[in-house]
């Protein structure tokens, strides 16, 4: 009987050492956003001075072929200041279809825009990809080179329940109104980000716009990201949100999401 009952909490401790222990990923506990502009523009200087008036940070991604020795000392200072900087490929190809493009092209684009920005000292996590999409089939070539990466492969998913290289961003010039400025749209989306404490990553070019509204003037404007930077003051002075750069963002969200 006390055999019995030994071999019986022996069997107990093997099969519970047996078992596997998850790692449980629990729903962040805060909306994180963020902002990027893409391309490496003149008016970037301008975004800076209007995220400084609201004391947050943007992020940029850079073209690196636009890329020169006064601009790298400039987005040097701006990395320096904790602004992340990003890599927006080299030459802006398009990274959507194998059949137009082979990986070592791309491989090429994705490495040198990281080691020419690196090169001027500037630190670089993050990928941009441009137009947007990624192929999946790209996706492995970006893992040794970058922390995480926008790739528009989130299955429309703004949770960690995303891979950090396959994340998407939101739009600012395609949702604000072509016909009166106003931010409904983009404003609703931050407050679907805040219900669901998800990580919001909007985007922009130049200040103002290159895409025109309904009557040929700039889709975005001055006026237009200081009424959504008012919007996401309030929000996040409430506690509602965070408004971090790229890198902290991804940091941050996918940090509080783990036990």
């Amino acid at each position: 009987m006390r055999f019995s009952g030994l071999l019986l909490l022996f069997l107990l401790i093997v099969f519970h050492g047996c078992t596997p222990i998850k790692k449980t990923i629990e729903k962040p506990k805060l909306a994180i956003i963020s902002f990027v502009f893409d391309d490496l523009n003149t008016t970037d200087s301008v975004v800076k001075s209007i995220f400084d008036a609201f004391n947050f940070k943007p992020s940029f991604a850079l073209t690196t072929n636009r890329l020169s020795s006064r601009t790298a000392s400039l987005y040097k200072s701006y990395s320096d200041e904790g602004i992340s900087i990003l890599s927006h490929s080299h030459s802006h190809i398009k990274m959507q279809d194998p059949a137009s493009v082979n990986k070592d092209t791309l491989l090429h684009e994705i490495k040198v825009s990281k080691q020419i920005l690196e090169s001027y000292g500037i630190p670089v996590l993050g990928f941009v990809t441009p137009n947007s999409y990624m192929h999946p089939d790209f996706l492995p070539l970006l893992k040794s080179d970058y922390t995480y990466a926008f790739t528009n492969n989130n299955d429309d998913n703004y949770d960690n329940s995303v891979q950090k290289h396959q994340l998407s961003r939101y739009g600012i010039e395609s949702n604000i109104s072509k016909s009166d400025h106003n931010i409904d749209t983009i404003k609703a989306r931050i407050d679907k980000a805040i219900i669901n404490k998800e990580l919001l990553v909007l985007y922009g070019h130049a200040l103002p716009s290159n895409y025109m509204d309904d009557f040929d003037k700039p889709r975005v404007n001055e006026n237009d990201l200081r009424a959504i930077l008012t919007y996401l003051k309030t929000k996040s002075s409430n506690h509602e949100c965070l408004v971090l750069t790229s890198d902290l963002a991804i940091q941050a969200y996918y940090r509080q999401g783990f036990n």
